[in-house]
């Protein structure tokens, strides 16, 4: 299959094997996954994180201002660690948890390996949106993940996938940031139609991410 395409069991489900990112050369620690305001019209995205003030991030009234996104690290796709079914954290946690809610590096996700030469790390992502929600959400839930990394040595090439095979059998599709997107959508979601109904009250899990264009 090709993009646009779902996230093979992404979202709040027992699954790590879903998104991954690849390193040419060694790191030295840990990579962390954060989010952040993304300032430009999908697909394009801010280069860098720079503001978490977007509601995704601040959250509402009905769920007590809290960021709606979520990550899970898995480690690797030799040795992947899945999260359990309903993995969502109800609150953010401070620093860095796994999981946790994703807003900046208020509070963030460090991955539980540090990868080596043409090393991968893999996680998953999440999304829980409240029923007061701002509709039409083209700027609220404006997004970017970002993988932030140190290394010593040389620079390493990086890149991302997503994985249209299943959790035992991957098979990562590469993801080109800012000509490829995640679009958050109800489950039973077909192309060409990327929407996330609200409920009347309460919240709502997204039940599908779709990697679109």
């Amino acid at each position: 299959m090709a993009i646009p395409n779902k996230a093979t069991g992404a979202g709040n489900n027992d699954t790590a094997q879903v998104f991954k990112t690849t390193f040419s050369e060694a790191l030295s620690t840990a990579p962390k996954i954060e989010a952040w305001d993304n300032a430009e019209t999908f697909p394009a995205r801010t280069t860098e994180g720079v503001a978490i003030l977007h509601e995704i991030f601040v959250g509402t009234t009905e769920n007590g201002s809290k960021p709606m996104m979520a990550a899970w690290s898995g480690g690797t796709t030799e040795a992947h660690n899945d999260p359990g079914a309903a993995w969502h954290p109800a609150s953010p946690t401070g620093g860095s948890a796994n999981p946790n809610l994703l807003k900046g590096t208020t509070s963030y996700v460090t991955c539980t390996n540090v990868p080596g030469a043409a090393g991968n790390t893999v996680f998953n992502l999440s999304l829980r949106v409240p029923y007061d929600a701002t509709v039409p959400s083209t700027t609220e839930m404006a997004a970017i993940i970002q993988v932030r990394y140190t290394y010593t040595g040389n620079a390493p090439a990086v890149a991302f996938y997503y994985n249209e095979g299943t959790e035992g059998t991957p098979d990562w599709v590469v993801f080109t940031p800012g000509t490829h997107g995640i679009r958050f959508c109800n489950a039973g979601t077909v192309e060409g139609t990327y929407k996330l109904t609200l409920p009347g009250s309460g919240q709502v899990y997204a039940g599908e991410l779709w990697i679109t264009v």
